[in-house]
């Protein structure tokens, strides 16, 4: 296994496992962390060999948000308004700087992305976990939009996310006053797809990607990008990029495979490409 300082990163039969690693902190994020996952998610993007990615947190959290020291301002990291330090003109452009760019990467790195969630969901880490694909966690997960909890708005694309995956109720009521959500709770309100025993979150996680990562990859990823898509899109413009997307996968081999493998009444074997 390959590690960073703050997060591993692994491959098994396709699913590419990436790890955050500050257990000690409850996996909370700051400048540097984020700048790494930013880079690798980059990576990820252009490794054919990893074809989902397995989101998940060492220890006894997933992710507790931001690390305390940094949102504080007391850091070597300036945070604005809240320290003197001086900011470089990306961070005076973009606050949140690569943590708030994680976010997006989970939905660029245009390959499934599922998160194996366990204990504390928190700011930020909430923000990471509705970004992925699928949620699945175990009985010990609390999630909670914590920013307002510390005077600050919410950020890192929740507001974005957070509607989408559970009511328009729910979301104000979490933005608005930072209540944590028990697990039982969080799935009934949609927010963890499939709840699990305690100490299964990864195993059940990395089975579902398992079974994605045998399946018609390029066609799987354009899927993926088209629901994204959808989400501020038209149905006549959908009816149009889906035709696109049909078209490049029918030049895939496993569109070839999977077809022959339907008339010839047999499971396919796909390969990804």
């Amino acid at each position: 296994m390959a590690a960073e300082e703050h997060f591993l990163f692994d491959v098994d039969e396709g699913v590419g496992i990436v790890t955050l690693n500050r257990p000690d902190r409850l996996n909370a994020i700051h400048w540097e962390m984020a700048r790494g996952l930013v880079e690798l998610f980059r990576d990820l993007r252009h490794r054919d060999e990893v074809r989902v990615i397995v989101l998940t947190g060492a220890g006894k959290a997933f992710c507790a948000g931001g690390d305390a020291e940094w949102i504080s301002g007391s850091g070597e990291r300036g945070l604005p308004g809240l320290s003197d330090v001086p900011l470089e003109r990306y961070q005076r452009k973009t606050p949140a700087g690569p943590i708030g760019e994680f976010t997006r990467m989970i939905v660029e790195v245009e390959k499934p992305v599922i998160a194996a969630i366990s204990g504390a969901v928190m700011g930020a880490g909430l923000a990471f976990a509705l970004a992925c694909d699928r949620r699945i966690a175990d009985t010990t997960t609390r999630m909670c939009a914590a920013m307002v909890r510390l005077g600050f708005a919410p950020d890192c694309g929740i507001t974005w996310f957070l509607p989408r995956v559970t009511r328009l109720s729910t979301a104000l009521m979490m933005v608005e006053t930072g209540r944590i959500l028990e697990a039982e709770e969080c799935q009934r309100e949609g927010l963890i797809d499939e709840l699990v025993e305690t100490g299964q979150a990864l195993p059940k996680a990395l089975e579902y990607a398992k079974r994605l990562a045998t399946g018609p990859s390029v066609a799987i990823d354009l899927a993926r990008r088209f629901i994204h898509k959808s989400l501020t899109s038209t149905l006549d413009e959908m009816i149009d990029y889906e035709a696109v997307a049909a078209t490049m996968s029918s030049h895939t081999k496993d569109a070839r495979e999977g077809t022959r493998a339907f008339l010839e009444k047999r499971k396919p074997k796909f390969e990804g490409h």
